[in-house]
């Protein structure tokens, strides 16, 4: 699925490592968009990563790390409580 990102040395795709993020966050609790996202290094398709969410009010910040390296960092706009 992913071997056709960048011929010769694939990468997961920065959007597809985002949806994968909110859809873990939208799990926990409504996400209304972006508010932060910094890719740090590339992450190959092969390679386990882990996600750690952190609600803080109406934010939610992600860290993603791979072999104790971060891969990303960011936060998302959480919808309010109902």
């Amino acid at each position: 699925m992913l071997a056709g990102h960048f011929p010769g040395h694939p990468i997961v795709p920065g959007a597809w490592l985002l949806a994968w993020v909110v859809a873990a966050a939208h799990a926990q609790r409504a996400v209304r968009g972006v508010k932060r996202i910094k890719f740090l290094r590339p992450l190959a398709p092969a390679q386990p990563f882990e996600c750690a969410l952190r609600e803080s009010g109406d934010t939610m910040r992600f860290t993603l790390t791979s072999d104790g390296a971060v891969i990303a960092d960011g936060s998302l706009q959480l919808a309010p409580k109902s």
